[in-house]
This record gives structure tokens, sequence and C-alpha cells, in this order.
């Protein structure tokens, strides 16, 4: 025999229930995620990194060129360190056990380096036009390293108590940051900073830049600016 359900409509809410939250389920997957009021997806941060330190877009010529200056600009501080290494492992030769001859040796080696450096700065490839004045300011400063560490090797050989070489080691260094200064010109020019007709004069350690402008009246100014190294 088959009794009829006293209570047939007590799962129509169960029903009701588990219809809405297969529903809800469904509804809510289907609306794509929302987007940040900055704009940007949710793995992303919504402002820079580093907001102090300004963005400059370049021509490709002229970034691929900056790259160089990177380049160029390691090398040269590479030199400079190993100057200042060898000069120290000479004064401190009684504990460093590096000769008379190792020391002259390692100099005259770093000058030919410096000459062939000197020839990659010259034939650095792709300069751009607007560039092309502080590149040749750069080749000319750079053409006074291989001198500066002629004048190390000869305060070497001098028979005096290593006034002439110290003084010879100090001199590089101030070249090596006159060609750190050229550096940063053309970095400047090249962010708009600095006119590319503008006249570079590096004096010791102190470099400026002059641009003469003239105006419809044919009057010309001419403007002088200190650069920090």
């Amino acid at each position: 025999m088959v009794y009829a359900d006293p209570r047939p409509g007590r799962w129509i809410l169960p029903l009701i229930i588990v219809g809405m939250v297969v529903l809800t389920y469904t509804f809510v997957n289907s609306l794509e995620p929302a987007e940040s009021p900055t704009g940007s997806s949710p793995n992303e941060p919504p402002f820079t990194t580093d907001p102090g330190e300004p963005t400059v877009t370049l021509p490709p010529a002229i970034a691929q060129f900056m790259v160089t200056l990177d380049i160029l600009e390691s090398q040269l501080n590479t030199f400079a360190t190993e100057v200042t290494q060898i000069n120290s492992r000479w004064e401190d030769r009684d504990s460093s056990g590096q000769t008379f001859a190792e020391t002259r040796s390692a100099f005259l080696n770093l000058q030919t380096q410096l000459r062939n450096f000197e020839t990659d700065v010259a034939q650095a490839p792709q300069v751009p036009p607007e560039l092309a004045a502080g590149h040749v300011d750069l080749i000319i400063e750079v053409g006074h390293l291989p001198l500066k560490i002629e004048a190390i090797v000869l305060g070497l050989d001098a028979p005096d108590d290593g006034t002439a070489r110290r003084t010879a080691v100090a001199e590089f260094q101030v070249e090596v940051d006159q060609v750190l200064a050229a550096i940063e010109v053309i970095r400047r020019t090249a962010r708009g900073e600095v006119d590319p007709a503008a006249t570079t004069t590096t004096l010791g350690t102190d470099t400026t830049v002059t641009t003469l402008s003239t105006d419809s009246t044919g009057v010309t100014t001419t403007t002088t600016e200190a650069i920090e190294g």
C-alpha cells in the first residue's frame, strides 16, 4: 500500500533556496572584474614606485647612445679604481710584496688599455647629430688619460720621495672627473637641459657650459652654467 505524503509542499522551499543559490553563483561568476579607480589591474601598483624620479622619453637613437655612455662610464670607473689599487699596493709594498717592476708594468699596461679606450670612445657607433659636439668634447678629455698615466710612470721613476708620483695620481683622478663631467653634459643635452650648441669648459674640477643666444634685434646674450660633477 502507498501512503500519500501528509505534507506535499515541504520540498518546495528547499528547492527554491537551492535554485536561488545556483542562480546567484552563476550571475556573480559571469561578471567581469571591476577596474580600479586608477585604471590599473589589481596586480599592478596604481602609482609609480618612485614618484620622485622624472620620466624622460628619448628618441631610440639617443636612448641607444645613452646605453653606450653608461658602458663607457663603467669602464672609466674601472680604470680609475685600478690606478688607485696599483698605487696603493706600491705605497704598501712592504706588506703587499709588489715590486717596482710589477708596478711599472701595471701602469704601462693600463696606459695601453686607456689608448684602446680612447679609440673606442672616438669610434662610438651611431652618435646622434645633436650630441656630436658633446661627443667631440668627450674624446678630447679621454685623450688626456693616457698622458696622465705617462706622468705617473715618470713620477714612479723619479728619484724623489714619491711626491711626483702621488701628484700625478691625483691629477689622473681630476682628469677622470673631467671625463665624467663631459659624459654628464651629453646626458643633459639629450634630456634637453643643455643647448647642443653650448661650449663646455673644464678648469680643474669645475665644468661650465656657455651658451650664446641671439634675439630678434641681433643682440647676443652669453649664459654660463656650472655643471656639478
